[in-house]
């Protein structure tokens, strides 16, 4: 969960710096389709890195939690509620990033 959430932090500064040059320079840093294919295809990755970091934070809370109840082991309710919790995140990233990469994809055939 954290590598999607690192990775996905980069490519957001990424954009962010590819933006800021636009906005400043008015001419985009990628010529051609290759922004716009980067912005698409990038989307899609990062649609996808978030889906599966969501689902395997899911999955791991689910999982220590009948490791530790198998041992025996008294662990704090808080600790699987701040885990879901930090999961949930990532779900409600991974589905602003497909709603994000459904509009790219409608702007895609009129660039290309």
């Amino acid at each position: 969960m954290f590598a999607t959430n690192v990775i996905g932090f980069a490519y957001t500064l990424l954009q962010i710096a590819f933006s800021i040059f636009h906005i400043i320079m008015g001419k985009s840093l990628i010529s051609g389709d290759g922004g716009v294919l980067l912005d698409f295809y990038g989307d899609k990755v990062l649609s996808y890195l978030l889906a599966t970091g969501a689902a395997a934070g899911f999955g791991v809370t689910k999982d220590l939690k009948a490791a530790f109840d198998a041992f025996g082991l008294a662990v704090d309710k808080s600790f699987y509620e701040k885990a879901n919790a930090s999961a949930s995140l990532l779900l409600l990233a991974f589905v602003s990033t497909a709603i994000l990469s459904v509009i790219s994809s409608y702007a895609l055939p009129k660039k290309v």
